[in-house]
């Protein structure tokens, strides 16, 4: 979500007549989109704006550190402008200095509706504001007027998307799909609790071939009395069947899920149960964050605090079993042929493409100019977080 406003903001910088540079030493003014989610996170903005701020006479924060921070940061920086979260506007721009990208990404609401106790982002952008939909698929065709061939849809919880409006995703997604084209829309994260009242619809318009078969749902903890502290608004129970309800429809589905742990009171046997969830129900993407109290949160009060070594220990155990079932799933693909869309330069001489459900294909390819286009590929073998592919049309 930072990213797509950032790169609006950027784009709107340029109709002003600003241009880009490729280096902070040739620059007048330095734009950075910034994000809070965890302490370690904020420091390594900060000192990033210190150095950007060595380079120009002004530095644009943007992003969630523009609304929790602005005041300290004001007095320890005189060279900073601020734009919060609620002033991006989506771009005009005609986007030609983005012919050669893609990827692209639309944030269609900012803020959510939760509260949830650890959570700082919803202290920067407060409660959900849509974009009305005539902005997102006047957005969405710029895009697609270049040569952008996946379109990423964010927001906090994507599926609130909106509440505030008298509308919601799907009446979004069915406009925007009205719009014809070779290209593949990925659908953002959403919770349990707000995918609820539309989970029907949006799995029936997952059917159609230009939406990935992805879907991002935050576990957090396999412990219904940790997420109770944490103010999830599900049980265990309710993700476990979520899920269920996607896979009985889109067989291979990627699942992504988000896990926290070391949360203030959680026990071994809570993260033996996250453990147990997380083996039951296999998810080929876990993120895994150890929590970390921020200011101003309820969580940052809450007392039994996990000691630091325990929850270091604890992200290893889960990371380390995130690579061994996502490695496991991979290997299901090994021998398959499969449609491939190319989409970026990977490492040394590959390119970075996605199958239809979202997984990465890795091609031991150097020419780039397949970039934005469909490849027959065969998956040669499995990596813990990806598929190495070779190219057969």
């Amino acid at each position: 979500m930072n990213q797509g406003e950032t790169e609006m903001i950027a784009e709107n910088l340029e109709e002003e007549g600003h241009v880009q540079v490729n280096s902070p030493d040739e620059a007048d003014k330095a734009l950075i989109g910034t994000c809070v989610v965890i302490k370690k996170t904020e420091e390594r903005m900060k000192r990033r704006i210190k150095e950007l701020e060595e380079n120009c006479s002004e530095v644009i924060v943007a992003g969630c550190l523009s609304s929790t921070d602005e005041g300290e940061m004001q007095e320890n920086c005189s060279a900073l402008d601020f734009i919060q979260p609620s002033q991006v506007e989506m771009s005009k721009k005609t986007l030609s200095s983005r012919e050669d990208s893609p990827i692209g990404t639309i944030p269609i609401s900012s803020g959510c509706l939760g509260n949830c106790t650890y959570c700082i982002t919803k202290l920067a952008r407060g409660n959900i504001k849509s974009r009305p939909i005539t902005e997102i698929k006047e957005r969405f065709e710029q895009l697609l007027y270049t040569s952008t061939k996946e379109i990423r849809l964010t927001s906090q919880d994507i599926a609130l998307y909106g509440r505030d409006r008298d509308t919601d995703l799907t009446a979004l997604l069915r406009e925007l799909l009205k719009i014809e084209g070779d290209y593949r829309l990925r659908i953002g994260m959403m919770n349990v609790d707000t995918l609820e009242p539309i989970k029907q619809n949006l799995i029936e318009l997952m059917q159609d071939d230009r939406i990935y078969k992805f879907l991002h749902l935050p576990l957090q903890s396999g412990s219904d009395r940790i997420l109770k502290k944490m103010n999830r608004n599900y049980t265990v129970e309710e993700w476990e069947k979520t899920v269920e309800e996607f896979r009985s429809q889109f067989p291979y589905l990627t699942l992504s899920t988000d896990v926290i742990v070391g949360f203030p009171g959680e026990t071994e046997r809570d993260f033996e149960k996250t453990k147990e969830t997380v083996l039951k129900k296999k998810p080929d993407v876990i993120n895994v964050t150890r929590f970390s109290p921020r200011e101003g949160t309820e969580a940052a009060e809450m007392e039994n605090k996990v000691h630091s070594r325990k929850k270091k220990e604890r992200s290893k155990e889960m990371t380390d079993l995130r690579f061994k079932i996502s490695r496991d799933l991979n290997e299901r693909y090994v021998g398959r042929k499969a449609d491939v869309l190319v989409l970026e330069k990977g490492k040394g001489d590959s390119l970075k493409g996605r199958m239809n459900n979202y997984k990465v294909v890795v091609l031991k390819e150097e020419d780039k100019d397949i970039i934005g286009g469909w490849k027959k590929v065969k998956i040669k073998s499995a990596e813990d977080i990806y598929l190495l592919g070779e190219i057969i049309r």
